[in-house]
């Protein structure tokens, strides 16, 4: 049996990275994020934000290696 690889043609970012925030003429966007609505339980919107404080959990995005944004903000760099 032959297996070929190829690379992916997506890529994650992470919170910290470089092109994770999108940045306009007056305003920083992270890419990802987390939301807790109105109708989450008070006990479990406590323990989410508890668990993103202590880096359980994690914001990441993935984005196609070819979407412009993505490009952009990588050549500025």
């Amino acid at each position: 049996m032959i297996f070929s690889v190829s690379e992916t043609p997506w890529v994650t970012l992470r919170k910290g990275d470089p092109s994770f925030q999108l940045q306009g003429s007056f305003t920083l966007a992270n890419r990802a994020g987390i939301e807790i609505t109105s109708q989450c339980p008070r006990e479990y919107a406590s323990i989410i934000a508890q668990a993103y404080e202590r880096g359980w959990i994690k914001m990441v995005a993935v984005v196609p290696k070819d979407d412009p944004t993505y490009m952009w903000e990588t050549l500025r760099q």
